[in-house]
């Protein structure tokens, strides 16, 4: 792919550039949804294509095409390169890219290649899953798996020296679980994700997506309605995580910072938490699903640290938001195709663990509730505000577990949030996603330990 780029890069040059990049994408996704051992939907896609961007002074103009040959790759560019020029004309910020250049080859090696697993072992390892749920109890009254993968070869090129090839294979496992007795219906999920092949989920993690909807499902069909108050709430990895995706993350994006639309726009090296609170952007991670070595402009992707001992520290930035603010790219760009331009977006987001075991922290909190999972939410960056329904919870009564309960929500202002955070538990786990911004989609990570929020209010019926 080398010849393509470089044609790519001369022709946008040539014209008047003085920026050109290119990424050439082969992709091959898998989407399956099986209902009660039954394939419900299949569906197989293929793309192949090449988005091309071009510089001058200030101005971007970005545009995709389907022709990877030579003289295909020669007039696109030229045609982008030639827009960018005449919009720089009216450009009134006015700067330069600044960047280095990274050279290498990548490739992910799983134990099975997902590019080299028939769609058929994908259905049977479906429809086995789902088997296995309805055996679990006959109060499992329906099980749904979905399952996602996408098989990608990734090239980026630009005019600064940058020649990356990177190989990898994604994989998403969210099932289902319907419970029913004669009073109830309720209903439960998890999703992990991994880099890699089906050979390299574990037979336990497999066994826990099987019986951890299912005992969630069949623990809320004796579930009360929770009542709105005032609690001390501590909240479980996944909502943790999804909390600080959502609130927090999406504020640390560099494009709503030169948009002026995060509210953490003037608060870089100011307290936003506890000095405990430590949070994290990490695409090095091994085998986690938003994982990666090089971003989608070809940029060795970095540990993020946005919060440092309560302290915001960093952003997640682009070449082009990294230049405008004058700070250095650190490899959060990504694209959802080769059809959309890259712009910064999370990874495996998620907050460091701390000391409390959390039977401790439960027996430390005299009247509470524990809030698990997340069933939707809300969220404003600019305003910094939140608001989350998770899918089950527990009272704490005297420092014991007490009723399971559901229809919880929290809602607030993240820099009100977090620092009403007095205690953060030594547990972890990621939740596996995907997060849409600007009409891209991406597959992302979230995570932390549980934690306490002191004296917050909840929602209920």
């Amino acid at each position: 792919m080398e010849d393509i780029g470089l044609t790519a890069i001369e022709a946008g040059l040539n014209v008047g550039a003085s920026f050109v990049d290119i990424r050439i994408e082969y992709t091959r996704k898998t989407n399956l949804d099986v209902v009660n051992e039954v394939t419900r939907n299949t569906i197989l896609a293929t793309e192949k294509g090449a988005g091309i961007r071009a510089f001058v002074d200030g101005s971007w103009a970005f545009g995709y095409t389907s022709d990877v040959s030579k003289n295909g790759i020669k007039k696109a560019s030229e045609s982008i390169a030639k827009l960018a020029v005449t919009a720089s004309k009216w450009v009134e910020e006015r700067f330069e890219i600044e960047t280095p250049s990274f050279q290498d080859n990548i490739e992910y090696k799983g134990k099975t290649p997902i590019n080299e697993t028939s769609v058929d072992s994908k259905i049977e390892l479906a429809k086995q899953l789902s088997r296995d749920m309805s055996q679990i109890d006959k109060r499992v009254k329906s099980s749904r798996i979905v399952y996602r993968d996408v098989y990608t070869e990734m090239y980026v090129a630009n005019s600064l020296g940058t020649s990356v090839m990177e190989k990898s294979g994604r994989i998403v496992f969210i099932p289902f679980c319907t419970a029913k007795d004669e009073k109830s219906t309720q209903q439960a999920h998890v999703a992990i994700g991994f880099t890699g092949g089906l050979g390299d989920i574990t037979d336990e993690r497999m066994h826990w997506l099987v019986e951890e909807p299912s005992r969630v499902a069949i623990s809320l069909l004796t579930s009360k309605a929770v009542t709105g108050g005032i609690f001390d709430v501590i909240v479980d990895p996944p909502l943790n995580g999804a909390m600080i995706h959502e609130a927090f993350g999406h504020a640390c994006e560099g494009d709503s910072l030169t948009g002026g639309s995060s509210v953490l726009q003037e608060r870089m090296g100011t307290s936003v938490g506890p000095e405990y609170i430590n949070l994290f952007d990490d695409p090095n991670l091994n085998g986690h699903v938003g994982s990666y070595v090089y971003d989608w402009e070809g940029t060795r992707a970095t540990k993020k640290q946005l919060v440092k001992n309560g302290i915001l520290t960093e952003f997640l930035h682009t070449l082009d938001t990294a230049s405008r603010l004058k700070m250095e790219a650190n490899g959060a760009a990504r694209a959802m195709s080769f059809m959309h331009p890259p712009i910064p977006r999370m990874s495996n987001t998620f907050m460091e663990p701390g000391d409390w075991e959390l039977e401790e922290l439960i027996e430390d909190t005299k009247e509470g509730i524990i809030m698990c999972n997340v069933d939707y939410g809300y969220t404003d960056s600019t305003k910094g505000q939140f608001m989350f329904k998770s899918v089950h919870g527990q009272l704490i009564k005297n420092g014991e577990r007490a009723d399971v309960v559901r229809d919880a929500s929290i809602a607030g202002l993240i820099l009100e949030i977090l620092p009403k955070v007095d205690a953060v538990c030594k547990d972890f786990f990621y939740d596996a996603g995907s997060c849409g911004t600007q009409g891209q989609m991406a597959w992302v990570m979230s995570g932390g330990p549980h934690v306490r929020l002191h004296q917050v209010p909840v929602g209920g019926v």
